[in-house]
């Protein structure tokens, strides 16, 4: 699919809609002041449809301000745009949220749009989730995040976990847009890691993102799903790239595993607080296969020059992810902040 776009100081694009869309760009953060700077440089540079006007919110969730230097910078760079500034102290990524759609509600936006703090996206990133939603009139379009390159000063065997994360993620990815070119495209769950939606969707169905899950996160997910449920026409496009910073702290296998089973237990406590017929089954058969991949993965590292330790240490967290949700555990993934 090709398409020709206007882009503010840029060459243009297909014949504009007949009024001004505003587009709040909502970035919620927590102890990452380093990594959000590299989000906003990348804002700055973005593209930028002639027929829309972006409306820019960020979201300290802590108790205190502590970005003024950085949100001051970024708004004396870009004078043209509006850049609100608002503290959320309730800890939870869904709190922070959803007073970044308050805003956005209250501003009368269009719609919203969210990449998360550790990322920078690409020039054309906004112009891409744009021209998809358009295209197939979607209340809610996700597009790929990939792993940026390792820092220089990490040593081989961050290296390694590096590469095999990088592995993961090109595989998950491939078959997404598999899922996409075999007409299958409702049927990806939208992340927030890159992501827009559409709020007069959101305004006539009251969605909001669940606050009941705390510091487990997941909370994009159930949006998702949620948004299905009522009738929403979602999307995923690979022509909108964003790119997540793996600090050195990520790039361990015990990470790896700890956030592997932190993702599981919220997903699968959610299923147990509401059971349904076959429920148990399921997850006996979750378990079964995850175990078998296990193994697959170990018999493997031989021939894959170690990258797959990666995923043997993401199924291990998820095998304990669903053992520890059956004994009443919930997740605390978010508790402690990785990256500066």
């Amino acid at each position: 699919m090709s398409h020709r776009l206007i882009m503010r100081g840029t060459a243009a694009t297909s014949a504009a809609p007949a009024r001004e869309r505003s587009i709040c760009v909502g970035t919620i953060t927590r102890g990452r002041p380093l990594m959000l700077q590299n989000l906003l440089n990348s804002y700055a540079v973005m593209y930028v449809p002639a027929d829309v006007r972006l409306d820019f919110v960020i979201v300290e969730n802590n108790d205190r301000f502590t970005l003024q230097d950085i949100v001051t910078g970024f708004r004396e760079r870009l004078p043209q745009w509006s850049v609100r500034y608002e503290l959320e102290p309730r800890l939870g990524i869904a709190f922070a949220r959803n007073r970044v759609l308050d805003c956005a509600h209250g501003a009368g936006n269009d719609l919203l749009t969210f990449a998360d703090d550790d990322e920078a996206v690409e020039p054309d990133w906004l112009v891409q989730l744009l021209a998809e939603r358009d295209a197939f009139n979607l209340d809610v379009v996700g597009s790929p995040v990939r792993i940026a390159p390792a820092g220089p000063d990490a040593s081989c065997w961050q290296k390694l976990v590096w590469s095999g994360i990088d592995r993961m993620n090109r595989h998950s990815e491939a078959k997404l847009l598999r899922r996409r070119n075999n007409g299958k495209v409702e049927q990806i769950p939208i992340a927030t890691g890159s992501w827009m939606g559409s709020l007069s969707f959101l305004r006539r169905t009251g969605l909001r993102f669940e606050a009941g899950l705390g510091l487990a996160g997941g909370e994009d997910g159930i949006l998702w799903a949620e948004a299905r449920k009522l009738g929403a026409n979602t999307g995923w496009t690979p022509f909108a790239v964003a790119y997540e910073t793996v600090p050195e702290d990520r790039l361990s296998l015990f990470y790896r595993y700890k956030r592997s089973r932190d993702e599981t237990i919220a997903k699968f406590r959610r299923r147990l607080d509401s059971p349904k017929r076959g429920v148990l089954l399921r997850l006996f058969g979750s378990l079964v296969g995850r175990t078998l991949s296990l193994c697959l993965c170990i018999a493997t590292i031989p021939f894959t020059r170690g990258q797959t330790l990666v995923r043997a240490a993401w199924h291990v967290g998820s095998i304990a992810g669903i053992i520890q949700a059956c004994m009443g555990r919930t997740s605390l993934h978010y508790e402690h902040v990785t990256g500066s």
